[in-house]
């Protein structure tokens, strides 16, 4: 079985972190994004996998390459132009030589689908399509779907008013495609539009009778902002250390005395903390980071090689990789991109953005 994944989103509402790293590479416990998606397909049997990409993707083959590290098998299409999602789909499988139900799925959202009970139930019912779903507070900024008693989709609404939501389960990008519904996409400019496949292609196939399954998941983050981004991190971080059996997780990492841990928290290979740190969880500190003397730490993420001066404060913030905050410096709820600095002393005003490489 094949697996196509679309892996062509601007991480907009992620900026300034995705200024200088795409989306699906941004660092979830300290792993990219999208090696959760490589690992839960082949996790269910799936190690055919490829990737539908803009042309300016290339940091990602080449984090990743032909996959065999991780045991999966990777290929790579690029559009000459942004096809949409129905026939960036139906280019990649074609490419790749894909047959049979094929599984397709968004490559920037954090998921733990139970793949094989999803293809199971797709068996079974008969389905033309299946599409994974998640129950959130929000629906309203989603595509939502409207079920019987058994999930069977009956309705799209694509991002209804508040209020006006037929149920709080969304499309939660998983999906298994029956080559008929591949046949579907037309090979002409006609399918080549935004929401194609929400829009025009699912809608279409339950106008015709055919079935289309909901399958309800568990574990879903649209890592699509800094707080679910922060929170994405959070729920990695409680289960790894729930499954370890402590609260504390160190790769490597070298600390002083009197170094203080509350909460889950990981550390990076290489980073060392100075003497009378404090880290509160759930924070995530990437490898050869420097942790000064007396400075504390909370609700966190840090990436790699990022620096933090003596007696400085951090919390509820997200440091890009290279990042620098001077001694005595306050940051809450600040977001810094690769590479920027915060001088001696300076308190950022909460919710500050800092772009790649600027100094305040």
């Amino acid at each position: 079985m094949f697996a196509v994944i679309l892996a062509g989103g601007a991480g907009t509402r992620l900026r300034p972190l995705t200024y200088a790293r795409r989306k699906e590479l941004v660092p979830l416990a300290n792993r990219p994004l999208l090696e959760y998606r490589f690992l839960n397909l082949k996790r269910h049997g799936v190690e055919d996998i490829v990737l539908a990409c803009s042309q300016g993707m290339r940091e990602v083959e080449d984090q990743f390459g032909d996959g065999l590290e991780l045991g999966v098998r990777i290929s790579y299409v690029y559009e000459d132009r942004p096809l949409g999602s129905g026939r960036a789909v139906k280019e990649a499988a074609r490419a790749a030589g894909a047959t049979g139900t094929l599984v397709v799925c968004n490559g920037d959202i954090l998921t733990d689908v139970d793949l094989t009970s999803m293809i199971d139930q797709h068996r079974r019912t008969g389905a033309a399509l299946s599409i994974s779903l998640s129950r959130v507070d929000d629906p309203w900024h989603f595509g939502v779907v409207a079920v019987d008693g058994e999930l069977r989709i009956e309705r799209f609404v694509e991002k209804p008013p508040q209020g006006e939501e037929p149920s709080n389960l969304i499309n939660a990008g998983t999906w298994l495609w029956e080559p008929e519904v591949l046949d579907r996409i037309p090979d002409d400019d006609s399918a080549i539009r935004d929401g194609f496949s929400e829009r025009v292609l699912f809608p279409g196939v339950i106008a015709d009778g055919r079935r289309v399954q909901g399958f309800e998941e568990g574990l879903w983050v649209d890592v699509g902002s800094p707080d679910r981004y922060l929170r994405a991190n959070r729920l990695l971080l409680e289960r790894q250390t729930k499954q370890l059996g402590r609260p504390v997780v160190f790769d490597g990492a070298v600390q002083a005395e009197g170094v203080e841990f509350a909460g889950d928290v990981l550390i990076g290979a290489g980073t060392r903390i100075g003497r009378g740190a404090r880290i509160t969880g759930p924070t995530v500190i990437g490898r050869d980071s420097i942790i000064g003397a007396g400075t504390m730490i909370e609700a966190s993420v840090v990436w790699e090689e990022a620096r933090i001066g003596d007696g400085a404060r951090v919390s509820g913030s997200i440091l890009g990789a290279y990042a620098g905050v001077g001694d005595r410096a306050v940051l809450i709820d600040a977001v810094l991109g690769n590479g920027a600095e915060v001088q001696e002393g300076h308190e950022l005003e909460p919710g500050a953005r800092v772009m790649p490489e600027d100094s305040v």
